[in-house]
């Protein structure tokens, strides 16, 4: 793990890992952590340990899905899009996602002991950074090569205006998935679409302007990259910042 201002970059998740995912407004690190129980889930996890199972299920609906994407006039590459779908799915049924509920912070926040919560404590009152880290953790298992994918806590906002009172930042964690030509698309799996059931979940995954890396965000507190969602074209801007800033000039790179 390498650190970022109030944020994380992840190349890799281990079972047992503490994962900073939060922390005080008035320190630059995360201090509050995410035990990373991922043994306790014992066989859900059986064909997410290898690329195998998904690969061969997207060889036999391969075509459907690419005369779908045509129809819908996307560009994405479709093995992108099936996984994301696919992990989209589980993540949803192994944290007990329910589309329409929101999470009580009351309640989240007892779960904390010493700033410290284990995965499967938040089971059914998840946030965006559980449902990263465990989504990162099975797309680091099933991905083919050489597509990798990375868990970054950072910032996002749907519109960075130098108006004060029309935009905010929020910190946000997601997942990076970087393509054989190094293109790069955020899956933010907190915010799929839905249509009220866990087969109608269609993953919301952002194609960005310019690649994201490690490097790009290291060495600066303010810096945020566009991306234009896959199916319907919806921007997005994700990056590092100071989430409790109103006021604050915004550095940011778009295409628009």
């Amino acid at each position: 793990m390498k650190k970022l201002f109030k944020g994380i970059w992840a190349d890799r998740l281990e079972i047992g890992d503490e994962l900073p995912i939060g922390g005080s407004i008035f320190r630059d690190e995360l201090t509050t952590k995410l035990i990373l129980d991922i043994n306790s889930f014992n066989g859900q996890l059986d064909s997410y340990h290898s690329p195998q199972n998904i690969s061969e299920n997207y060889v036999k609906n391969r075509e459907k899905l690419i005369e779908l994407l045509s129809g819908l006039n996307s560009k994405v590459n479709p093995y992108i899009f099936y996984v994301t779908h696919t992990i989209q799915q589980k993540v949803h049924s192994l944290m007990d996602i329910k589309p329409d509920y929101i999470p009580n912070d009351l309640e989240r926040i007892l779960k904390f002991k010493n700033d410290k919560a284990k995965l499967t404590e938040l089971i059914g009152i998840s946030m965006c950074a559980e449902r990263a880290a465990i989504g990162k953790y099975l797309l680091q298992n099933v991905l083919e090569e050489p597509y990798s994918s990375t868990f970054m806590a950072g910032v996002e906002t749907p519109t960075p205006s130098d108006d004060t009172e029309s935009h905010s930042l929020e910190a946000h964690s997601f997942i990076i998935i970087k393509d054989p030509n190094l293109k790069t698309y955020v899956f933010d799996i907190a915010r799929p679409f839905t249509g009220g059931t866990i087969p109608n979940i269609i993953p919301f995954v952002l194609e960005t302007d310019i690649p994201l890396t490690y490097e790009l965000f290291d060495k600066t507190k303010n810096l945020l990259v566009g991306a234009t969602e896959v199916l319907m074209g919806q921007k997005g801007y994700f990056g590092v910042g100071n989430s409790m800033l109103m006021d604050q000039e915004l550095n940011v790179y778009s295409k628009d």
